[in-house]
């Protein structure tokens, strides 16, 4: 058994106290226009980007994590902040098109997730941690080439692993488990070491995740 973990990171002192659970509501307005008539930018679809992104932040500027138990409410700094981080989690809409790939092909080239997953995105996961970074993880969790079912992927952060000759289980934070310590994905192996599954524990689908890139920012609102 190897396992790693980043120093000083727990999600039930590192994390956001709130779920990622917002109201109706647009997250920006373009002039007296509202975005979700096309379909986007209602904070209901959750923010889990902005979250993740502000956690990581907090986390590097050593400042400490708000003990607010509800969410921000809409129009406030705090919220607009996370909405602004939010933005800058999709890397100028990479990350929508890395979702899409995943969902409708398999994996960035094709083929099989769980293999994508094990072969090529937990070696740069595992690098991270040893280093003693938080991985900003997507996780793919529908299949299909709509793009409109997108948001109902997830980000999400790991601060930490275990590996055996059975399979692999990222330590997370996860926004929609707030204060949880014990929420973890999984990635199952056979006898070959081959993957044939991929599960978080707290039951969601995964049909696979990949790190994904994140930009510093000050958390001015958070302070």
């Amino acid at each position: 058994m190897t396992e790693q973990l980043v120093p000083g990171f727990l999600p039930s002192t590192s994390g956001l106290h709130f779920a990622n659970s917002f109201p109706p509501g647009p997250t920006v307005r373009l002039g007296p226009l509202d975005p979700r008539i096309i379909g986007v930018g209602d904070a209901s679809a959750g923010l889990c980007g902005g979250m993740v992104f502000t956690v990581r932040d907090l986390f590097e500027a050593g400042v400490r994590v708000p003990d607010d138990r509800q969410p921000p409410a809409n129009g406030t700094p705090r919220f607009k902040a996370l909405v602004r981080r939010q933005i800058e989690s999709l890397d100028w809409m990479r990350l929508p098109f890395r979702f899409w790939l995943a969902s409708a092909l398999g994996s960035s080239f094709g083929g099989d997730r769980a293999r994508a997953t094990y072969e090529r995105e937990w070696p740069a996961i595992r690098r991270e941690i040893d280093a003693g970074r938080p991985a900003m993880l997507g996780l793919v969790r529908v299949a299909g080439v709509n793009p409109f079912r997108l948001t109902r992927n997830h980000q999400v952060i790991a601060h930490g692993y275990a590996e055996d000759g059975r399979g692999v289980a990222l330590r997370l934070y996860d926004p929609n488990w707030p204060d949880n310590d014990d929420v973890k994905v999984s990635i199952r192996l056979d006898p070959a070491f081959r993957p044939i599954g991929l599960e978080q524990s707290t039951g969601e689908p995964l049909l696979g995740f990949f790190l994904t890139s994140y930009r510093p920012s000050d958390p001015r609102a958070w302070r």
